[in-house]
């Protein structure tokens, strides 16, 4: 099955997060004509609070532009120490803060928010025992994490994480499946 996205916009922390949802959209047949990547400037402070801060712009860009065509907003940023729900509240905030109503039902807007951060998924999806608080090491090369994403395709098709999957990654799981791409 093709889903052809006719404009995806990507906001993250940094190009691991970027490599990780790019290639999990590619397996998942999505063509992206055209593709956005808002990330945080390196060296320029806090990468989640630039995220946050830039949600409410990328929300409202996002409504102007699905009126006209298809689109999609995907946002991924670490919980660190928080909870994915404190995470999330965080970002309720924001738009409540910048008057932007919050996602609403229907849009096509997905939250993936990996818990202390996107290095705990990918231990994980390699095999190793996890928690949620340890920093796990990085790839050298952002984009050595397609075997990573590649399994966890597998284990979406199959609708089944293996056992000692880290709660963020069940969440994220369960964005997904209610998030629908446009057609």
């Amino acid at each position: 099955m093709s889903t052809d996205c006719i404009q995806v916009v990507i906001l993250c922390e940094d190009q691991q997060q970027e490599s990780f949802i790019r290639r999990f959209l590619m397996l998942r047949n999505c063509t992206m004509r055209e593709l956005y990547i808002r990330k945080s400037p390196l060296g320029r402070g806090s990468a989640e609070q630039f995220v946050r801060e830039e949600f409410p712009r990328e929300l409202t860009a996002y409504r102007s532009q699905s009126r006209r065509r298809a689109t999609c907003l995907i946002v991924c940023t670490d919980a660190d120490s928080l909870s994915v729900e404190e995470r999330m509240k965080s970002f309720t905030k924001t738009c409540m803060d910048a008057g932007v109503p919050f996602r609403r039902t229907g849009e096509h807007v997905c939250f993936l928010v990996p818990k202390r951060n996107i290095e705990t998924w990918l231990a994980y999806l390699r095999g190793e025992r996890i928690d949620e608080q340890t920093a796990y090491s990085k790839y050298r090369c952002p984009s050595d994490c397609q075997r990573d994403v590649e399994r966890l395709d597998e284990m979406c098709r199959q609708q089944e994480l293996r056992p000692g999957a880290p709660p963020s990654l069940s969440h994220a799981c369960a964005e997904f499946e209610h998030f629908q791409l446009p057609h």
